[in-house]
């Protein structure tokens, strides 16, 4: 979808000294997310430590690595302490080597996001600098910043993942063998999950919170092209590229673990998780455009409800219609415009795109 959006974004054409104070606000909350955003600074936790000035590719690539394979360690102390808990076959390297592919993904895009996220701090000053309702923005952000919310939906990953190795334990036909060391990395798979879906989640609500305030700055002659906008849909684009793959990575795993004769309550789980990865997706993907087309009509209407005034009669309306040309060329032009930057088409595809994966999952584990 990133590629549908229009070339050029528009301005708002009032200016004030709200927007640079406000912008400087919001700007140290981003920063205190490099200490209190927990995905993150798991992410740049060695990086910091072998580098105490500037991060590089280098040392990025490897706090994300490291941060990812800890578990690693664990498997080799049990190799010593506890052989019989450690790896047996094949089938449990293949699954921590993918569990620990997933956490680097998911540590990585967490700190580019994070990165990619100080280059909405202006935009997002200006466009709610004149709204009675801006400091709600940063105290919002400092609430999803809060340690304990971060540790709930993590521990909450945790509890669900590590139920799923139990109960391949307990069933004929089991895919992998649970020991400590598959414990280990299930559950560390599971903690970053949680942070990540909280996140996700955040990301999405942020259109609903923008929604809410009123006096918001949208550039009059195209409030659809506003710079804060237009940045907007572009992270949302990339973020539903992430959401649409990781659906698809979810299903092909998913059709590769069905394919080993599970048993009956993980064979449950993979026909559910994949319908709540699409129902996230959906939400994540879907939702923030929705929101953001709806908050652009909403100040489209607040534009032309001067020309909506009530007439007294059929014949003050032909009057009234014969002394307003300009009124009449501003409604039409008004009302004809896109309330996104981006063309419908391309939310529908990623629907479509999601919904056909789906089903073509179910038809796939129906024949198998």
């Amino acid at each position: 979808m990133s590629g549908d959006t229009m070339e050029a974004p528009v301005r708002p054409d009032r200016t004030d000294g709200n927007a640079p104070a406000f912008a400087d606000r919001l700007a140290e909350t981003l920063a205190r997310g490099y200490r209190q955003a927990l995905i993150v600074w798991l992410a740049r936790r060695v990086a910091v430590l072998l580098s105490r000035t500037r991060t590089n590719w280098f040392t990025a690539s490897v706090s994300v690595l490291a941060m990812a394979s800890w578990p690693y360690l664990v498997d080799l102390v049990l190799v010593f302490v506890a052989p019989d808990q450690a790896f047996h076959n094949t089938r449990t390297t293949l699954y921590t080597v993918a569990a620990t592919l997933v956490c680097v993904t998911a540590l990585a895009l967490a700190w580019g996001a994070w990165k990619h996220a100080e280059k909405l701090v202006a935009p997002l000053a200006d466009l709610v600098a004149d709204s009675p309702e801006r400091e709600d923005l940063i105290r919002w952000l400092d609430r999803r910043l809060r340690l304990r919310r971060q540790l709930l939906c993590a521990f909450a990953g945790v509890v669900v993942s590590a139920p799923i190795l139990v109960l391949t334990a307990v069933q004929p036909g089991d895919v992998i063998e649970p020991n400590a060391a598959v414990y280990v990395h299930t559950c560390w798979l599971g903690f970053l999950g949680g942070i990540t879906l909280y996140w996700l989640i955040t990301v999405a609500d942020l259109p609903l919170r923008l929604r809410k305030y009123t006096g918001l700055r949208l550039a009059w002659i195209d409030p659809a092209r506003t710079f804060a906008i237009v940045r907007l849909c572009h992270c949302y684009a990339l973020v539903s590229v992430a959401m649409a793959l990781g659906v698809v990575t979810i299903e092909a795993a998913a059709i590769v673990l069905g394919y080993q004769n599970p048993g009956p309550y993980l064979h449950a789980f993979l026909l559910g998780f994949p319908v709540v990865a699409a129902g996230i997706a959906l939400y994540v993907g879907v939702q923030p455009y929705v929101t953001l087309s709806r908050m652009v009509r909403r100040h489209l209407d607040e534009v032309i409800s001067p020309l909506m005034a009530p007439s007294d009669t059929p014949s003050d309306a032909l009057t009234r219609h014969g002394d307003s040309e300009a009124d009449v060329t501003a409604y039409t032009y008004f009302a004809a415009l896109r309330t996104l930057p981006i063309r419908t088409s391309a939310i529908l595809q990623y629907v479509a795109g999601i919904l056909a994966s789906l089903i073509v999952y179910f038809v796939q584990q129906t024949i198998s």
